[in-house]
């Protein structure tokens, strides 16, 4: 094993045990949805790493000495000074999430007709955007030569289409590590080229910083250039190359809850800080109590720690690795995040039925695990495609930090070992009710129940 975990636990959270008959009728309960499965119901919840990491004794030790004062309040003063030392950026704004801070943002760069270029925006992202009135475009890269930063935007692409739409027309959101292909980092180098792009053809570049600690990490061990810097400092270099950047904290900040602006940019800072009193509140609060920015504070210096990340990246390879051992279809390289091609799970099931319900379903009766699919369900057509899966095909596994150990992660490999030994006995899925999204559809099994004979 080439990592431990950097700490030594000091509470313990219960892990609930059901019986398969008791998940079976929770699930039958839930409409054959493990997304509406209560949280007290899940063993193994892997479905996000966002807000449901661990605290420190350091966060629960500064949360008690928070200044819940509305004006101005201590703990916001140390927070202003945190990020502006990570980020170099003069001028800061702290909200309650990452998509509080697009939603204050984009209206404020946005001009009728804009489109805004991105490597890969998240869901969430482009439906602000497009509230905003930006027509979205993602550009992003077809692989990297040695697949080391498959999350790299295409410069290219992006240079012929800012020729088409001018300076006026456009802005580019780069989101590091990107979210879509497989959790991938993107490249020192590819960061430098389009930041010399968005220079020369005068349009905004604006960084989601949605993982940004994690894709420090994998420049630092991916980069030979960069492997002697540690990965503070590396961030810094890539905060250095964006006019704006907003963070969701629940990430690498280690914290439940927070996200910060961050930009050099007075006029929007102005603008922003009048904007954010209608939806989050005074400008040194944003939506978040004191004891939620002492978190933060905190979560965002031990989340940049070189000898944290190591263990981050290493845990998820090494779950990914041992889950490919026992025959689950895990797409490579593994990023920051485990990226399941279901179909190939399930390869019985057509596509039409739903593998990624399905196989979300069997590893909830069979273990309590929860997972999250990529992709939105109304949009699956009527083919097989197996080698070349699209998004909607694609189950993902994402660690909360700091909260299973390597034993947890062992248990986990022997309930997808026995999955994949007995799939062919696995019922392909139908949509019984579609509402709005994948996450209110209610379901059944093709053939009555989960597993048959």
């Amino acid at each position: 094993m080439s990592f431990m975990e950097p700490f030594r636990i000091k509470m313990v959270e219960p892990l609930i045990s059901l019986t398969v008959e008791e998940r079976i009728k929770i699930l039958e309960d839930s409409g054959w949805n493990p997304f509406q499965v209560e949280g007290r119901h899940v063993t193994f919840d892997l479905a996000t790493d966002s807000g449901t990491g661990a605290l420190s004794q350091n966060q629960w030790a500064a949360m008690m000495q928070a200044d819940e004062a509305y004006f101005s309040s201590h703990s916001f003063k140390k927070l202003e000074k945190c990020v502006k030392s990570l980020t170099g950026f003069q001028f800061m704004l702290p909200a309650h999430q990452g998509r509080a801070v697009e939603h204050l943002l984009f209206p404020i760069l946005s001009k009728p007709g804009m489109t805004v270029f991105s490597n890969s925006l998240y869901f969430t992202t482009r439906g602000n955007a497009e509230l905003a009135g930006l027509h979205v475009v993602d550009v992003p890269c077809q692989g990297s030569p040695d697949n080391s930063f498959n999350g790299n935007i295409d410069c290219e692409r992006l240079k012929a289409e800012l020729e088409k739409v001018g300076p006026e027309g456009a802005m580019v959101v780069l989101v590091v590590a990107s979210t879509s292909p497989a959790g991938q980092p993107v490249s020192m180098a590819n960061i430098q080229d389009l930041s010399k792009i968005c220079r020369k053809f005068d349009v905004p570049l604006i960084m989601d910083g949605c993982r940004y600690a994690e894709n420090a990490y994998f420049i630092k061990t991916r980069d030979k250039e960069y492997k002697n810097m540690t990965c503070k400092d590396i961030a810094l270099k890539m905060f250095s190359y964006f006019d704006h950047v907003y963070v969701s904290a629940k990430k690498d900040g280690l914290c439940n809850t927070g996200g910060f602006l961050a930009t050099n940019r007075e006029d929007v800072y102005n603008k922003a800080s009048v904007r954010i009193l209608y939806t989050e509140g005074y400008k040194t609060y944003g939506g978040l109590t004191g004891r939620d920015m002492e978190a933060m504070t905190i979560g965002l210096l031990e989340g940049i720690d070189d000898k944290f990340l190591q263990y981050r990246a290493e845990s998820t390879r090494m779950f990914g690795d041992i889950l490919k051992e026992v025959g689950v279809h895990v797409i490579d390289p593994i990023g920051c995040g485990i990226y399941l091609n279901r179909a190939k799970c399930l390869p019985h099931i057509p596509t039409c039925e739903y593998p990624a319900f399905a196989l979300h379903c069997a590893l909830y009766v069979s273990g309590g695990i929860r997972c999250a699919q990529v992709g939105d369900i109304l949009k699956l057509d009527e083919s097989n495609e197996r080698e070349n899966p699209k998004s909607q095909h694609i189950l993902r596994i994402q660690i909360p930090r700091r909260v299973y150990t390597l034993s947890h992660m062992l248990h986990m490999r022997d309930i997808f070992k026995r999955i994949i030994e007995k799939r062919e006995a696995i019922s392909g899925m139908r949509v019984v009710d579609f509402t709005s999204s994948d996450f209110s559809a209610v379901l059944e099994p093709v053939n009555g129940e989960l597993f048959h004979d």
